[in-house]
């Protein structure tokens, strides 16, 4: 067993604070016991003690997961403090961490090892893991080769950007989008600090956000423009919206450090608040910092996954086929190129390239697609650069 350090055990104690566990009988699970996981169900073997859990924070030696009774909601408030079964600690994987936060696993009570702090957390082993609905990963950085899984299972994702300060980055919203369509979730897009454009942005930035903000209404997304540290935001219209789109969905929250996620957050009554620095040094009381994703529930209802400033993710490899069909609004066209395996770059006869010449499609949208399909975006979505005249 890992040897726990001072910081740990600091750690453990503002958990405790925050979180009151709900007293609750358990068994120990019986040798030789196995549990089957369907895509939706678990046989959970009558007093076994084994439970349903939702992992809501991953840590280097350790996670925390919350209880989740069958057909029940999630209880953010009844906290395990969770260690994975040896078995998967020594396999082969191709991730850095074997659970993310958003996960679904069967867990069984651990007694022999108890962390001895003031918040007195029970202490289980993660033994099975679900399969995995959607995710959103990235490189660990520190090995290559290893994906490092940040969140799971959730049911849409809200793009949270920043007109200014920091500057949206339209082609990062265009590689969160892809995402989404490759992962089978509903996007959400909200560009925050509406004020600072109207009082500060210059005729040009100005002209660039409404046209953009036009064009993916157009494309079919829903798109927000709010200013979250409005001493009124409680009561806009669109937020307001937001919040009812958020009602009963798991949704994972993602965007750069600084755009307002917090402040946007807050508005809708989290379990626990964030803490909003002037210097945009973000950090969150209780159980959160910047460095880990974490499940919290909302007081006006659902969940969010809220992850730290991502500026990188990776998706799994997607030909010109699958990635243009990540691309909605040139489903019309897919299928009507000379060559049934168009890459729609430089081929003669190509439907796609005809409609960016036409007008039917964007100009922009194209070097998006054509910026992740020869990877020439970057981590920030850069594809200015491209070859493609405006």
């Amino acid at each position: 067993m890992a040897k726990w350090h001072m910081k740990d055990t600091d750690r453990l104690e503002k958990i405790g604070k925050i979180r009151k566990k709900s007293r609750k009988k358990t068994h120990a699970i019986e040798p030789g016991e196995t549990f089957e996981k369907s895509a939706t169900d678990w046989s959970l073997g009558g007093d076994s003690g084994a439970f349903a859990a939702r992992v809501v924070e991953v840590h280097k030696r350790y996670a925390f997961v919350s209880t989740e009774p069958e057909q029940g909601e999630i209880d953010t408030k009844d906290v395990w403090l969770a260690e994975v079964a040896r078995k998967y600690l020594v396999s082969e994987r191709s991730e850095r961490n074997f659970v993310a936060v958003g996960d679904y696993v069967l867990c069984t009570p651990d007694r022999e090892h108890v962390v001895k702090t003031k918040a007195d957390l029970p202490k289980c082993v993660i033994q099975h893991l679900a399969p995995r609905q959607a995710k959103i990963a990235r490189l660990d950085p520190h090995t290559p080769g290893l994906e490092h899984v940040l969140a799971t299972n959730m049911d849409q994702l809200l793009i949270v950007a920043s007109y200014l300060s920091p500057k949206v980055k339209w082609g990062l919203i265009d590689r969160y989008l892809v995402l989404a369509e490759c992962e089978g979730i509903a996007p959400i897009i909200v560009l925050n600090k509406a004020d600072l454009l109207r009082e500060e942005g210059s005729e040009e930035e100005i002209a660039e956000a409404e046209a953009m903000v036009k064009l993916y209404k157009n494309i079919g997304y829903p798109v927000f423009s709010i200013q979250a540290n409005s001493s009124k935001a409680s009561k806009d219209a669109a937020i307001i919206e937001i919040g009812d789109l958020l009602k009963g969905k798991i949704t994972l929250l993602s965007g750069h450090s600084g755009v307002g996620k917090s402040s946007l957050v807050n508005l809708y009554r989290p379990e626990i608040e964030q803490a909003v620095e002037e210097d945009d040094n973000i950090f969150y009381k209780g159980r959160h910092t910047t460095s880990f994703a974490s499940f919290i529930k909302l007081g006006r209802g659902g969940y969010v996954i809220d992850t730290p400033g991502i500026r990188s993710f990776t998706f799994e490899e997607k030909g010109p086929i699958e990635l243009s069909h990540c691309f909605v609004e040139f489903r019309p066209f897919l299928g009507q190129c000379k060559y049934r395996e168009c890459r729609h770059l430089d081929e003669p006869e190509c439907a796609i390239r005809a409609a960016v010449e036409e007008g039917s499609l964007s100009k922009w949208r194209y070097k998006s697609y054509l910026g992740i399909l020869l990877g020439a975006t970057g981590r920030e979505g850069r594809i200015r650069d491209l070859p493609l005249e405006e």
